[in-house]
């Protein structure tokens, strides 16, 4: 079981240790060549939307997206860049679809991601298409790349969907979609890590891979809020977030030279 290690020192000075070297083996408080990135645009559930639980008096659960503490909004406050949560607790990749995308309808003001086109978008969906049990399918039997509106109902063929109808009015977008921690995620997974193979400026964020263990009870106990991350989580998330778009934008730097003059 992977741990996170939190030494005193490191945290003194600004970072956050890992036990493993990977790409975000130290994850650093400074945003570096993420700051870059001035426009932004964050897909996805309850987890990229800041959500936080609480009880009523009779004892019942209640849900809040909080957006200005989600980790987008943390990455955007830590770069001066702008950003739209595209997101909202319980989503799916097909009612992304509907709710941001064909008859915007949703609990952030009925945000419509036609509108405020952005440089680059930061996605992570598909722990309720998992719950749901939306079947995976395959690139090559659900997706249509000349028309996304052929795409099968698939999580694969709503997923790229996503990425085709943003591209098809900001094709140079740049893309880092996020693998989802725990195991039992790992055929989804699987397809996240072989999207850079069908479309370009596209980069997997593979949490599941290099990021700390989420079902290890301190990890929980330091960040978790009930079934949601608390404050400390997704300010946590940001910094992982950043640390790792930093060391793929160093290794790829000339393939951001041009990020200033996506309009």
């Amino acid at each position: 079981m992977k741990k996170l290690i939190l030494p005193l020192l490191a945290f003194l000075s600004g970072f956050v240790s890992f036990a493993q070297e990977n790409p975000i083996a130290t994850i650093s408080h400074d945003p570096g060549w993420c700051a870059i990135i001035h426009r932004w645009g964050f897909i996805g559930d309850s987890l990229c939307s800041g959500e936080h639980e609480s009880k009523r008096a009779d004892g019942r659960t209640t849900y809040h997206d909080i957006y200005e503490y989600s980790w987008g909004q943390r990455i955007c406050a830590a770069t001066g860049a702008k950003g739209e949560n595209y997101s909202q607790g319980g989503e799916t990749t097909r009612g992304w679809i509907d709710h941001f995308w064909n008859y915007p309808l949703n609990r952030n003001s009925d945000i419509d991601a036609k509108v405020n086109l952005q440089q680059a978008y930061i996605m992570a969906l598909g722990v309720n298409d998992f719950n749901s049990k939306m079947p995976l399918g395959s690139v090559k039997e659900d997706v249509d790349f000349e028309d996304f509106n052929n795409n099968a109902d698939t999580y694969v063929g709503n997923y790229c969907g996503i990425i085709q109808r943003v591209r098809s009015l900001q094709p140079k977008a740049r893309f880092f979609v996020v693998t989802m921690p725990e195991k039992k995620y790992e055929e989804y997974n699987e397809f996240l890590r072989t999207l850079p193979e069908y479309f370009e400026n596209l980069y997997v964020l593979d949490i599941a891979k290099y990021g700390p263990d989420y079902t290890d009870s301190d990890f929980k106990t330091k960040y978790y809020r009930a079934g949601h991350l608390n404050a400390a989580g997704y300010q946590l998330t940001a910094w992982m977030f950043m640390t790792y778009i930093n060391w793929i934008i160093e290794n790829n730097l000339p393939a951001f030279e041009d990020i200033a003059l996506v309009p």
